[in-house]
């Protein structure tokens, strides 16, 4: 079931309507409900499949975890994800969210790639079990990189990185199999790093909608204090891209 319809609840002091136009921009389809009981007739209506329901931080409900649970209740899939978006809340008003069962964040600000990657997340979301499997953390980002191959050069955005690799959106991927080099800016200092083309995004039949058109690159060669580097830094961004432990 395609589960990439995402319920928008705009009730509370941080309209949610331009997020709503650039969550379509980016290839979801958007559902808007004014107040949480328009939510719940959403959700009741199958042929709208939700994946995933954002909420402003000060969603309009009494009982904000009766009202996630009932949202989970009526939902087409057992996983629903809740996001958060809007002004970053206090402290207190986030353990306040994550107590009543919000898992994912989109505080402001907040760019096209960050997101797309949440809400990617949110509707393609898997057992805690699962996700633990994958050997490294993702996150986004969106870094204008260079692309070297030999004395060519060419430009691109970095979408998504990780300790062992990093997705680039650009018009102009690679061959699959290309060896390249990039520095990555990371906070702490700019970093070198090769990898190879292992997937590429490009448009036709096999377009993957949920992607940039672009490459994926696993990096090859990496130092250990630079993938140590990578590690830190992407276990400290997640942290800020969520509330929660995704179920």
């Amino acid at each position: 079931m395609d589960l990439r319809a995402v319920l928008l609840v705009d009730s509370g002091g941080h309209p949610l309507q331009e997020l709503a136009t650039r969550a379509r921009r980016v290839g979801f389809r958007v559902l808007r409900a004014k107040t949480p009981e328009d939510a719940r007739e959403a959700l009741r209506d199958r042929r709208h499949a939700i994946g995933a329901v954002v909420i402003p931080p000060d969603l309009g409900a009494p009982d904000l975890a009766l009202a996630l649970e009932g949202f989970r209740e009526l939902a087409s899939d057992d996983s629903l994800s809740v996001l958060v978006a809007g002004p970053r809340p206090s402290p207190e008003a986030c353990a306040r969210l994550r107590a009543a069962g919000a898992e994912l964040a989109l505080f402001d600000p907040l760019d096209d790639h960050t997101l797309r990657f949440q809400l990617n997340r949110a509707v393609g979301a898997r057992p805690a079990s699962e996700a633990a499997q994958r050997r490294a953390v993702r996150v986004p980002a969106d870094w204008p990189v260079r692309v070297r191959m030999g004395p060519r050069e060419k430009p691109a955005r970095v979408y998504c990185v990780s300790a062992t690799g990093a997705y680039l959106a650009t018009s102009r991927p690679s061959f699959r199999g290309s060896l390249l080099y990039l520095t990555l800016p990371l906070p702490n200092g700019p970093l070198e790093v090769a990898g190879r083309v292992v997937m590429t995004n490009v448009p036709g039949n096999l377009v993957r909608e949920n992607l940039p058109l672009g490459m994926a690159v696993q990096f090859t060669g990496l130092a250990p204090e630079a993938e140590s580097s990578l590690r830190r830094f992407t276990e400290q961004q997640d942290a800020t891209l969520c509330l929660a432990t995704p179920r």
